[in-house]
């Protein structure tokens, strides 16, 4: 496969092989901490360039939407103190509560939708998990 690093899966002819195996071993973990790294980056960079329209939409309405939600939810308090003929200070405690619970709701969603965005750090986990696994099995089989 193309664009692919070479492994050295043995110890070089040398003086002292024990020397030439571990020189060899050094060189190949240093190769996939740097592959392992450059994928990472190519994760975290489509990830947040999955995530960027929400960050931008979330810099830009969450103020405009506190300052709507707060007015909106002391009208509604008004409202239903002058209809229910409820002291205002009630209504308001009850508009309060009925706004958190749906807020708890909307962030629930949110955060599943931001975990979606971070999918893609899947395969640098995985990726790490077979790099793992080969120097455990390099390490194991080294002193035959």
């Amino acid at each position: 496969m193309a664009h692919q690093a070479t492994m050295n899966h043995g110890p070089s002819p040398s003086i002292n092989g024990v020397l030439g195996g571990l020189g060899d071993l050094g060189n190949n973990v240093v190769t996939l901490a740097t592959l392992q790294a450059k994928l990472a980056a190519e994760d975290f960079r489509e990830s947040s360039a999955r995530a960027l329209p929400a960050v931008v939409a979330a810099a830009v309405l969450v103020p405009l939407g506190f300052a709507s939600i707060t007015l909106g939810l002391m009208g509604v308090a008004y409202s239903l103190s002058a209809v229910w003929d409820m002291p205002l200070g009630r209504t308001m405690m009850l508009v309060a509560v009925g706004g958190i619970v749906l807020t708890a709701v909307a962030a629930v969603a949110a955060y599943y939708r931001f975990r979606a965005s971070l999918s893609s750090f899947r395969r640098s986990r995985e990726e790490l998990e077979r790099n793992i696994a080969w120097l455990g099995t390099v390490l194991l089989h080294s002193g035959r």
